[in-house]
C-alpha cells in the first residue's frame, strides 16, 4: 500500500476527531466561533499529494532516532492535515494549538489507529 492510500483513512479519523474536538472546544469558548469552517468533503488526490510534500517537508525536519519522533511526527501531520483541509487561517486562533494537541492525543490513545498512524508516517 502506497503513502497516499494511507493518508485517506487516517485522514476520515481525523475529521471525526476534528469534530468532535471543535464542538467541545466551541461549547467551552476556548475556539471562536468563525475559527474553521468545517469542510464535509473528502479530500482530493491532488489535496492529498499537497498534503504528502507538506507533512514530508515537516517529517524531514524531525529526527527519526528520537524517542519523541512519533508524538512530534503526529503532531506534525494533524497541524498539517487541519490547514490543508480548512486554511491558514486556523493558525492564528489561540486554541489551535490545544486542538492538534487533543486530536493527536485522541489519535493515538486507539492502539488500531495509533499503528495505522505510524505506519502512515512511517512510508512517508
Amino acid at each position: 500500500m502506497d503513502p497516499i492510500s494511507q493518508v485517506n483513512p487516517v485522514l476520515d479519523a481525523l475529521r471525526k476527531q476534528l469534530a468532535e474536538n471543535i464542538d467541545r472546544l466551541r461549547k467551552s469558548g476556548r475556539l471562536a466561533a468563525a475559527g474553521a469552517a468545517a469542510s464535509s468533503g473528502p479530500a482530493s488526490a491532488a489535496a492529498a499529494e499537497s498534503l504528502q510534500a507538506a507533512l514530508g517537508r515537516k517529517l524531514s525536519a524531525l529526527d527519526r532516532r528520537s524517542p519523541e519522533w512519533r508524538a512530534a511526527a503526529t503532531r506534525a501531520f494533524v497541524e498539517t492535515a487541519l490547514v490543508a483541509e480548512f486554511g491558514q487561517g486556523l493558525l492564528s486562533d489561540p486554541a489551535f494549538g490545544a486542538m492538534v494537541a487533543d486530536i493527536g492525543a485522541s489519535l493515538r490513545e486507539d492502539a488500531q489507529m495509533r499503528d495505522q498512524l505510524d505506519r502512515m508516517l512511517a512510508g512517508l
